[in-house]
């Protein structure tokens, strides 16, 4: 290099830190050169310019390299602001003293312009909860589960816990439900629709024979036999009317046997249809023997079986007429009051002895 005035040289604006500088080390008596790195290193070493040797403001973002790590701890007394698209924390534990955390905070914030912020965690899938504005309300991508004794509170009420809802919550959409062991129904009528179809066939049945279990429910049900509308049977007792045309009757059946009947013309038919005889009479059996048809009595009476007394009253009261050609005798004397009138029809004689 030809010799040159310092003056003539051209400015160098940005010094590398291997170019070379000229110096005189005064010890040696003797002219050396320097690189700018170790002449940096020997004027300013680490450590050596404290914050009282810096003027207030002195360090500026010119004056400092656009990538800047810090070996050790940074302790920032005063405020500290971060302006860039990104601040990147890489720390395994992150302590804010803050109790309130604020994000999204712009000159004039908005629902619109909260719109998807949040919290994201990152994993085999994004696990996030987000503001959503078309929703108003946060979303969570993940399940939330909280301890065995705590419950959801809308408003300081419970509504959810890990078994029951709360008290407070009288309203619901639900459209299935598990089995329902207890409780009272209050609500509108269930429609049959909607109950479930049991074994029993849909239909009318006639005086029907059902059975029905303890939950109310017919399990059974079939056409039953009416009972014959012409009798009335309580075990082996009936009384029954039969209608056969000419010989339509009234009987009376005990313990399975016929005892008595009424025939189509009034007569009176023991055991079937036994009407006796013109002038029989029904003689009692007594308190365990059938009625049965007799002989009509003569009338007369006796000390004992010999029948030779007739006995009536001697006050006649009533009027009477004596049949048409009959005779009737009686002993006298006879009283006749005054309201009774005697009738004896021409051709019949009324004998007083």
């Amino acid at each position: 290099m030809a010799n040159t005035k310092i003056s003539e040289l051209t400015e160098l604006l940005v010094a590398n830190a291997s170019d070379v500088f000229p110096i005189v080390d005064t010890l040696n008596d003797q002219t050396k050169k320097i690189t700018f790195a170790n002449l940096v290193n020997n004027l300013v070493p680490d450590g050596s310019v404290t914050t009282v040797k810096l003027a207030n403001d002195a360090v500026t973002g010119d004056k400092l390299a656009n990538d800047i790590t810090i070996a050790n701890d940074l302790t920032v007394t005063n405020n500290l602001t971060v302006n860039g698209t990104t601040t990147t924390i890489d720390t395994t534990t992150l302590v804010v003293e803050d109790k309130n955390i604020e994000i999204g905070k712009v000159s004039t914030p908005t629902d619109a312009t909260a719109d998807g912020g949040g919290i994201t965690l990152k994993g085999a899938t994004d696990k996030t909860i987000n503001w959503v504005d078309a929703t108003d309300a946060w979303t969570f991508s993940e399940h939330v589960n909280i301890a065995s004794s705590k419950e959801f509170r809308i408003a300081g009420t419970k509504v959810l816990d890990a078994t029951s809802l709360g008290s407070a919550v009288v309203g619901s959409s639900l459209t299935s439900v598990g089995t329902i062991t207890t409780g009272v129904w209050n609500g509108t009528p269930i429609a049959a629709a909607k109950l479930a179809n049991t074994s029993v066939s849909a239909g009318s049945y006639t005086l029907a024979s059902i059975t029905v279990d303890a939950q109310g429910r017919l399990t059974a049900a079939s056409n039953g036999t009416g009972a014959d509308a012409a009798k009335i049977i309580a075990g082996n007792t009936e009384a029954e009317v039969v209608d056969t045309g000419s010989d339509g009757h009234f009987k009376v059946t005990t313990e399975g046997t016929e005892r008595v009947r009424v025939g189509p013309a009034g007569q009176i038919g023991i055991a079937g249809a036994n009407y006796g005889t013109s002038g029989q009479v029904l003689t009692s059996g007594g308190a365990s023997g059938a009625i049965t048809w007799a002989a009509a009595s003569a009338g007369a009476t006796g000390g004992g079986s010999d029948e030779w007394a007739l006995e009536h009253d001697n006050t006649i009261t009533t009027t009477y007429t004596i049949s048409t050609g009959k005779n009737v005798v009686s002993a006298g004397p006879l009283s006749i009051n005054a309201a009774a009138t005697i009738t004896v029809p021409a051709n019949s004689f009324w004998v007083v002895v």
